[in-house]
C-alpha cells in the first residue's frame, strides 16, 4: 500500500449534479495515483507550505476514480461551512493541495470466494465503490450494489453503471424515494436491510456487506445486519479515522 503523500493538484472538471451535489476531478502526477479502491484523500482549500510541514484545515473525501490514472475524482454534498467554500472556490484551473491515500475500506477480491460482495450506498456514499467496480474484468463471484437515492437527479455515475450493467458478475439495485428514474429500473421507497434480504434470498447469510453513506444510515444498517445474524467480520464500514 502506498504511503500517504502531500501533492499539489489542479481542478480539471467540475460537474454540478443539482441540489448541492458536485463531482470534481483533479489532475495528478502519475506517481501519486497508486491508491487502492475504497481509500480516501484529504483536501485543503488553504495555502500549504511544504517547508513547514504544517497542514491546514481540510476535509476527507472518498476517491471515486480508478487507480493509476493521471487524475483523481471526488464527490461532495454542500452541507456546512467548508463544503460551501468548496462550492464557491473549486473552479477549473484552481490549484489545491491533497494528501493521499488513506483508509482500509477496501474490497478484497478474495472475499468473492466466500460468497457475494454486497455494496450498500446511500447518496454520495456510492463514491468509494466506483474504483473497485471499474477495475473488475471478470470474477467468479457476484457483486451486488444496493444504491439508495432520494430523488432521480441524485443518480451519480450513470455512464459508468451503463457500462457495467451487462457484466454477468454485477447486479445493480436502485431504490428511489421520490419520483422515477428514466431508463433505469428502480424500486420505490427507501433502501433497507429488509429490502436487501428480499433481493438476496439464500445469498444473504454468506455475503460480505460494505456500508457507505450518512453516519445514521450506517449505524442503522449495521445494527440490522447484526440482528439478522450476520457476524461482525462480514460487515465492513466506511470510517474516515
Amino acid at each position: 500500500m502506498a504511503n500517504p503523500a502531500k501533492v499539489q493538484a489542479q481542478v480539471q472538471t467540475v460537474e454540478n449534479h443539482g441540489e448541492g451535489v458536485y463531482s470534481v476531478t483533479f489532475s495528478l502526477p502519475n506517481r501519486y495515483t497508486r491508491y487502492l479502491p475504497g481509500q480516501f484523500l484529504h483536501l485543503t482549500l488553504d495555502e500549504f507550505d511544504p517547508t513547514t510541514g504544517f497542514w491546514p484545515e481540510s476535509r476527507v473525501f472518498s476517491i471515486a476514480s480508478a487507480p493509476r490514472q493521471d487524475f483523481v475524482t471526488i464527490v461532495y454534498s454542500v452541507k456546512g461551512r467548508y463544503t460551501r467554500r468548496m462550492e464557491q472556490e473549486l473552479m477549473v484551473g484552481r490549484e489545491v493541495w491533497l494528501k493521499l491515500p488513506y483508509g482500509d475500506f477496501i474490497v478484497e477480491e478474495g472475499l468473492l470466494a466466500e460468497g457475494s460482495v454486497v455494496l450498500i450506498a446511500g447518496g454520495t456514499g456510492v463514491s468509494p465503490y466506483l474504483p473497485f467496480l471499474l477495475k473488475q474484468q471478470e470474477t467468479l463471484g457476484r457483486v451486488h450494489l444496493f444504491y439508495g437515492l432520494r430523488k432521480s437527479n441524485h443518480l451519480l455515475f450513470g455512464k459508468e453503471f451503463e457500462t457495467l450493467k451487462d457484466q454477468p458478475w454485477f447486479r445493480l439495485h436502485l431504490f428511489l424515494e421520490e419520483g422515477r428514474l428514466k431508463d433505469w429500473t428502480s424500486t420505490p421507497g427507501r433502501l433497507s436491510i429488509s429490502a436487501t434480504l428480499e433481493v438476496m434470498g439464500k445469498e444473504f447469510s454468506s455475503g460480505h456487506y460494505f456500508l457507505s453513506g450518512p453516519p445514521g444510515m450506517i449505524r442503522t444498517f449495521q445494527a440490522d445486519l447484526l440482528g439478522r445474524g450476520i457476524p461482525n467480520n462480514q460487515i465492513h464500514i466506511d470510517e474516515w479515522e
